[in-house]
């Protein structure tokens, strides 16, 4: 049990983009304490693993489902989230109308995307429409063969 919740902790907050340190100081505890729990060394009081739900933006009951119920539940909170806009309802709605053999290369999409905004930040001169258009480049010249 203590492993398991360690492992939940740590693969979210992984996935939040936190550090230890940044987890801790939103729950208001020592960042070595977040480490011995991650590792299974230390089981969190029930208080405090509500404020690690808290700062991650997940239910407490997501530390105790079986795997799969875990999951779902996690995707449920992010679907929520992304629905609180219509620019989210709308791309929703687009993905039900999303062909399974697609999935694929729209993660791959998403990916260039996402890189292409962390490049951007590091060089902010580049426009949007610039980042775009080398994003577009890119899916265009994926899965092609180099010569």
């Amino acid at each position: 049990m203590k492993a398991e919740i360690g492992r939940r902790i740590k693969r979210t907050r992984v996935e939040r983009g936190l550090t230890q340190k940044e987890l801790a100081s939103k729950v208001g505890i020592d960042f070595t304490y977040i480490g011995k729990i991650e590792r299974g060394e230390q089981l969190p009081s029930l208080k405090i693993l509500i404020k690690i739900g808290d700062a991650l933006s997940i239910p407490v009951n997501y530390f105790f489902q079986d795997e799969a119920a875990a999951a779902i539940n996690e995707i449920s909170s992010e679907l929520n989230s992304l629905a609180k806009d219509e620019k989210g309802r709308e791309l929703l709605r687009i993905l039900t109308q999303l062909h399974k053999d697609d999935i694929a290369l729209m993660v791959e999409i998403i990916k260039v995307l996402n890189k292409h905004r962390i490049d951007s930040q590091k060089r902010p001169y580049e426009t949007s429409n610039e980042m775009y258009l080398k994003a577009a480049e890119e899916e265009a010249s994926y899965g092609k063969r180099k010569t």
